[in-house]
C-alpha cells in the first residue's frame, strides 16, 4: 500500500463534539483496547476531571453499519484511568464501540472504534509487534498509523519495550496521542519494561492478559488460535533479593505455562523487552539466556521477539528465531557491532514493525519497513514489502 509523506506534531487531539460554551475536553487519553479473548475485550481511557462516562457497543452485522447499540454501560463521576471488560461477546464477531463523557449539558463523544472477537478456532489471522518508541512521538505516530492503516484486520499488537524514555505525564500523553488510531482498534499489549509508569499505575494503565507477578500482569500469556503468546518481564536481572525472588517466581510460572501449552501443538512465541542475542554485547543478556533458554529449548519455543537493541536483527540459534525489533520511532543508533553467529538479517536506520501471519498450518513472520531514517529525516517507504521474512512450521 502506497504511503504519502506525513508530518505530524506531538499534540493531544481527540475527535470530540462540543459547543463553544463548553469547558476544555475532559479526555486525556482516548479509549484504547487491552486484553482480548474468546468472549471478552478490555477498554480503557483517562479523563482529567470527574465526568459521567457511557460505553456503548454493538455487534456489526454483515453489510450494515447503522445498527442500534446493543448495550450502554454508565459510570458516574469517573476521573483518571477507567477500565471495563466487556464479556459474553460472540466469538468470530466484529463490534463497534464509542465512549462518551458527559458534564452537565455538555457531551464529549470520542471517535467510533472497532474490535474483533476471535472465532473458536481461527484458522487464518495476523498479529503485530514493534518496540522502542520512546522520545520521538511524531515518528512513533508514523509507525503506529501505518500499522493501523495497513493492518486493519490484525488481531492484536504486542509492544516489546521502550514505551517512553521516562515515566512522566507529558511522555505518556504523547504515547497515547501516537497510538490513538492503532490502540483504538487493535488490542494493545505491552511487556513490562523499565520505562514504565511507577508501581501500580502501570498495571492500572494497561489491561493485560492474566499471568503472574504484580497484579497478575507482570508476565502473562494468551492463546489465540494456533498461537500461544507469552509476555515476560526481562527487567528482573539485578542483584537485589527482591528481583531475584521475582525472577525465580517468573521462571517457575514460565515452566508451568510452557508445559501446558507445548502439547497443544500451538506455535510458541515469546516477547520481552531485552534481547537474549544481539550483535551488540551491551544489548544481549547472558542472564536472560541462563534463566530462560533451557526452557525455550525444552518446550520448543519457535520465536523470541525483543526490543532493547537498535534497528532490526534476525538471529537463528539452536532452532529458535530471535528477533530484535527496535524501530518503533525512538532514536536509532548506528549499528557498529559485528554480526553475532547465527545472524540471518540486520537492518539499521529503519522504522518498522513485525507482522505474524498464521494460515494453512504455518506461521510467517515478516519485518515491514515504514520509513528510512537519514540524519533527522524519516522518509516513508513507498510500499510495505517486507525487508525480511521467515516461516515456522513448513516441512
Amino acid at each position: 500500500m502506497a504511503r504519502g509523506v506525513m508530518i505530524v506534531v506531538a499534540l493531544l487531539v481527540l475527535d470530540v463534539t462540543c459547543t463553544a460554551t463548553q469547558a476544555p475536553s475532559p479526555w486525556l487519553w482516548s479509549p484504547y483496547l487491552g486484553a482480548v479473548g474468546a468472549d471478552f475485550v478490555a477498554i480503557s481511557w483517562k479523563t482529567a476531571r470527574p465526568v459521567t462516562i457511557d460505553v456503548r457497543y454493538a455487534r456489526v452485522a454483515e453489510g450494515s453499519a447503522a445498527e442500534p447499540w446493543d448495550e450502554t454501560l454508565t459510570f458516574e463521576r469517573q476521573q483518571g484511568i477507567g477500565e471495563i471488560w466487556l464479556r459474553g461477546l460472540v466469538p468470530g464477531s466484529t463490534y463497534r464501540y464509542q465512549v462518551t463523557a458527559y458534564e452537565g449539558a455538555a457531551t464529549y463523544p470520542t471517535a467510533l472504534g472497532t474490535f474483533h472477537i476471535p472465532a473458536e478456532d481461527p484458522s487464518a489471522f495476523t498479529f503485530l509487534s514493534y518496540g522502542e518508541t520512546r522520545l520521538l512521538a511524531d515518528r512513533h505516530k508514523l509507525v503506529a498509523d501505518a500499522m493501523a492503516e495497513d493492518e486493519p484486520e490484525a488481531a492484536f499488537v504486542v509492544h516489546v519495550g521502550g514505551l517512553v524514555e521516562s515515566p512522566d505525564t507529558a511522555q505518556y500523553t504523547n504515547l497515547f496521542w501516537a497510538i490513538g488510531m492503532l490502540a483504538g482498534s487493535h488490542p494493545y499489549l505491552p511487556v513490562h519494561d523499565e520505562a514504565r509508569l511507577v508501581g501500580e499505575e502501570y498495571f492500572r494503565t494497561f489491561a493485560l492478559p492474566v499471568g503472574g507477578g504484580e497484579s497478575a500482569e507482570q508476565w502473562w500469556s494468551l492463546d489465540y488460535g494456533a498461537v500461544h503468546v507469552v509476555g515476560l518481564d526481562s527487567t528482573l536481572v539485578g542483584s537485589e533479593s527482591e528481583s531475584e525472588a521475582a525472577m525465580r517466581e517468573e521462571i517457575a510460572w514460565l515452566s508451568e505455562d510452557l508445559a501446558r501449552s507445548a502439547p497443544t501443538g500451538r506455535f510458541l512465541v515469546v516477547f520481552c523487552s531485552a534481547p537474549l542475542y544481539s550483535a551488540c554485547p551491551r544489548a544481549a543478556s547472558q542472564t536472560l539466556r541462563d534463566a530462560w533458554e533451557a526452557l525455550f529449548l525444552e518446550y520448543g519455543v519457535d520465536v523470541v521477539v525483543s526490543g532493547g537493541g537498535s534497528g532490526y536483527e534476525h538471529i537463528f540459534r539452536n532452532g529458535i528465531h530471535y528477533v530484535v525489533t527496535a524501530g518503533g520511532g525512538g532514536p536509532l543508533e548506528p549499528t557498529t557491532c559485528d554480526s553475532t553467529p547465527g545472524t540471518v538479517s540486520r537492518r539499521a536506520n529503519v522504522l518498522h514493525y513485525l507482522r505474524f501471519a498464521v494460515s494453512d498450518g504455518i506461521l510467517r513472520v515478516e519485518a515491514v519497513p515504514v520509513a528510512w531514517v537519514t540524519d533527522d529525516d524519516a522518509l516513508p517507504t513507498p510500499n510495505a514489502e517486507p525487508m525480511d521474512s521467515f516461516v515456522v512450521g513448513e516441512s
